[in-house]
């Protein structure tokens, strides 16, 4: 991350007492005050979904591919989503370290040797 992560703390004039926020110098500068928080599991579909949105909007394209040189398919675990997103959330955002299944068996967690062992999409 750029610029340097900062704790504060103020006053909450609309909680109407002190608090600790932590704030990034890089983003202070450019864009005024910044507020950084941790995200919690139960923030995560709201979190990407405002992210993605804003990409969005700037018509921006969005790749999750994390530079594999093809596509590979595997079936996915109910645990192994992060959350869905997208028109009708048909597409799925997945943890980094996510199992591969490979017709109800388990080849192992992502990684180069278990991609090589999945069976590629001809797509």
């Amino acid at each position: 991350m750029k610029g340097e992560l900062i704790e504060k703390n103020d006053y909450s004039f609309s909680d109407h007492k002190r608090q600790t926020t932590y704030q990034n110098t890089f983003f202070n500068e450019r864009y005024g005050r910044t507020d950084f928080k941790q995200i919690v599991p139960q923030d995560i579909t709201n979190t990407v979904r405002y992210l993605t949105k804003n990409m969005e909007k700037t018509g921006e394209r969005i790749v999750y591919s994390k530079n594999l040189p093809q596509y590979f398919v595997s079936d996915i675990m109910e645990n192994d989503i992060a959350c869905p997103y997208g028109v009708e959330d048909r597409k799925l955002l997945l943890f980094d370290k996510f199992g591969c299944w490979d017709e109800g068996e388990y080849i192992g967690q992502v990684g180069p040797e278990v991609i090589e062992k999945m069976p590629k999409s001809t797509d």
